[in-house]
């Protein structure tokens, strides 16, 4: 036993270096008061740039290659990322670190090998809320194109067509009416509704949203129809009826409006829509 002493004396030494350089590398999320909290910022910031060949667990490798994606380096991100094996969070990372990258396929692709969906979803409504449609937009377009190619996941894609639908409506508000640019981006978002529609027919919101746009299209005959199918999808839903109500109003038709209103108050009287129509009707 004499002979392991040696050994196990210096593998306990090592194992504590790399708990310790491990606490300092994570110190961000340490308790206050905490012993790591009290390391000067200088050697903190040395211990995370610490050379990716030193044995830091997956985790902290993890922390820290994510903190280089915020810090937009994306060199030592890749780097820290080599020495992780195969996962989900890492292959979530290969995601965030591809769009920093301005590589949307890639980026798809690693988020759907992690199968994360969700995190797709956070990333493009974080690019539409900085104001990068175009971002966002392609972004949507390759997740769509992936989710195209896989037959299992058809509420995911209708979920990705109506998500481009909205991204689609947005960019078109941008331009004035009217314009060439914006009839394009409504026709588009249109046609993303409506695929959604054709992958969940008796999904209401999805019927809701492509109603509204073939309103915004002025195509009335088929808003009509899909407004239709909304109240029959969900019967105790006021969204139908003051789509309903906006048709007949846009048709000159006031007296109808009027009632497809009341039908909608007795429903939701504080619906968004039900509030939009009566301010429109006066009422």
């Amino acid at each position: 036993m004499r002979y392991w002493a040696p050994v196990l004396l210096a593998i306990a030494v090592a194992l504590g270096a790399v708990q310790i350089v491990s606490s300092i590398a994570l110190r961000g999320s340490a308790e206050p008061g905490s012993w790591v909290r009290l390391v000067p910022e200088t050697l903190a910031l040395r211990v995370e740039r610490i050379d990716p060949a030193f044995p830091l667990p997956a985790p902290v490798r993890l922390v820290l290659a994510q903190r280089a994606i915020d810090e937009n380096d994306p060199a030592r991100a890749e780097a820290e990322l080599a020495k992780v094996p195969e996962s989900r969070d890492r292959l979530a990372l290969e995601g965030r670190l591809a769009q920093a990258r301005g590589d949307a396929a890639g980026a798809v692709r690693a988020y759907l090998a992690a199968d994360d969906l969700e995190d797709i979803e956070l990333q493009v409504g974080a690019l539409a809320r900085d104001r990068n449609l175009a971002a966002a937009l392609a972004l949507q377009h390759a997740t769509i194109a992936r989710l195209e190619a896989d037959p299992t996941q058809a509420d995911a894609l209708a979920r990705a067509y109506f998500a481009l639908g909205r991204l689609e409506e947005t960019q078109a508000y941008a331009f004035w009416v009217g314009t060439p640019q914006r009839n394009a981006h409504e026709v588009a978002a249109g046609a993303a509704y409506a695929r959604a529609v054709a992958l969940a027919p008796l999904e209401e919101r999805y019927l809701i949203a492509y109603a509204n746009q073939l309103l915004n299209l002025d195509r009335f005959g088929d808003a009509e129809r899909a407004f239709l199918r909304a109240r029959d999808a969900d019967p105790t839903s006021a969204d139908p009826f003051a789509g309903l109500g906006e048709l007949a109003h846009r048709r000159g038709d006031e007296q109808a409006a009027r009632a497809y209103l009341a039908r909608a108050r007795s429903l939701d009287a504080h619906d968004e829509a039900v509030l939009r129509l009566a301010r429109e009707l006066g009422a």
